[in-house]
């Protein structure tokens, strides 16, 4: 490269992600250095996450991620940085500016204003990154006392609601919760918050039961917990039906409402043009990296059962407590929340080519999805949900009803990772049949249905 175009890349590389973010379209809200939302390249509500304080990106839905805001722009813009031209456009988007003519000369002084800004930036960047990882910092403090606040104010007493509920949806009997599940508690009267009101605060749209689930540590220290919203009413799922303003809906303009559906709103029409669309009535706050949902047994078993799902872990665990109750009361069993926290980071190396799955880059073309690797980033073990190096036996329970070629790559990585942490264990991975989880298959098994 010329030398104007050294130049160039130099101070792309300088650029933070927090810098870049603006510059590509990405909208920060508040200060906080956690911040997620639709990826622009491949949508969802909140897929593309990144860290101003890390300096890092990912996106769930490619499964992809990094510490630079070229490689962001990149996978923003659908660029392939493996080829100079899109690379040199990369460097551009975050810079802000046009790719230069490498033809031109770069004079002494405008070197040395070259430097001169790339050291104002850095000493702005990590002056930025400092406020805002303290913000982060005590943000997370305060969202772990509440998560603290609600775990234990949930009824451990009376959970029957809760039992009947996982009774419902997995076939687990109702007297199992007297001596195991010990972890699971139940809220008679949780609030649901979703977007804010015209004064801008916190808007409270549902109040009802809920499971509560701490995420714990290796340790076992609270870190978080899981939410599950309950309606018995309202089978087959038994979660409440609650609706709020989509993105499309936003943008036509319709009203920004949420909560559950009245006989006038939201209108079928209004449905069918996506205006308005169904809310998870799951919620996970505080923190679940490194962390797992324990349901069943004690950590300190030599055997595991572990899988994505609340309902299909304990779906398992009331099959294998029917069949071998002292099996079943000598295994640990635990959810990992999601397939991310349950497989850990992905090798650098070795993503592929989804064999079938497109996708279309900012210049029209369509271009395979990249599946990531099914091998661990052994330098980020830590990453995933917590293994004791002393487990002999873990079960994966796979998800069935999950696109099959990304589900199956994170499942061999999690059984990669396992490998890696306790040397020795025996690691299976147990797979519903297509198009369903076990929960459902388990359920309709109790029912003498076939799946």
């Amino acid at each position: 490269m010329s030398e104007i175009i050294d130049l160039f890349v130099t101070r792309a590389r300088d650029v933070s992600i927090a810098e870049a973010a603006p510059r590509l379209g990405l909208a920060l809200k508040g200060s906080g250095a956690e911040q997620a939302m639709p990826c622009p390249q491949c949508g969802g509500k909140d897929r593309f996450a990144l860290n101003t304080a890390k300096n890092k990106w990912n996106c769930r839905g490619g499964s992809t991620g990094g510490n630079d805001a070229i490689g962001m722009a990149a996978h923003i813009l659908g660029l392939d940085v493996g080829r100079r031209p899109e690379f040199l456009e990369a460097c551009g988007a975050v810079l802000g500016e046009a790719v230069p003519d490498e033809a031109e000369p770069v004079s002494e002084e405008r070197r040395a204003e070259i430097r001169a800004e790339a050291e104002v930036r850095a000493g702005q960047a990590a002056r930025d990154a400092a406020a805002r990882q303290s913000e982060a910092n005590d943000f997370r403090d305060r969202e772990l006392a509440r998560c603290r606040g609600i775990y234990e104010a949930a009824d451990l007493g009376s959970r029957l609601l809760g039992m009947r509920y996982l009774h419902a949806r997995s076939g687990l009997p109702i007297e199992a919760g007297a001596h195991a599940c010990r972890a699971i508690r139940l809220e008679p009267k949780l609030s649901y918050w979703h977007g804010k009101d015209e004064r801008g605060y916190a808007r409270d749209i549902w109040c009802g039961p809920a499971l509560v689930l701490p995420f714990v540590d290796g340790g076992g220290e609270l870190i978080g917990i899981h939410q599950t919203w309950i309606d018995l009413d309202n089978g087959p799922k038994y979660r409440p039906a609650l609706y709020g303003l989509s993105k499309t809906g936003a943008d036509a303009g319709r009203e920004d409402r949420a909560g559950p559906p009245t006989a006038h709103w939201p209108s079928p029409a209004d449905l069918k043009a996506g205006f308005y669309e169904p809310l998870a009535t799951k919620k996970m706050r505080g923190s679940k990296k490194g962390g797992l949902l324990p349901l069943a047994g004690d950590m300190s078993a030599t055997r595991w059962v572990v899988g994505e799902g609340v309902e299909n872990v304990i779906a398992w665990f009331g099959a294998e407590l029917n069949e071998d109750q002292d099996l079943a009361l000598s295994t640990f069993y635990a959810a990992a929340g999601d397939i991310g926290n349950l497989a850990g980071p992905s090798a650098r190396t070795g993503r592929f080519a989804h064999p079938t799955e497109t996708k279309i880059n900012a210049k029209g073309t369509a271009r395979p999805v990249m599946v990531p690797s099914p091998e661990p980033d052994l330098e980020r073990l830590s990453e995933g949900f917590p293994l004791g190096a002393y487990v002999r036996e873990l079960m994966f329970l796979g998800d069935g009803d999950s696109e099959p070629v990304w589900t199956a790559a994170h499942m061999a990585r999690a059984e990669e990772r396992a490998r890696a942490i306790a040397s020795g264990i025996e690691v299976t991975t147990a797979w519903p049949p297509h198009g369903h989880d076990w929960a459902e298959v388990i359920a309709m098994a109790l029912r003498g249905e076939a799946a």
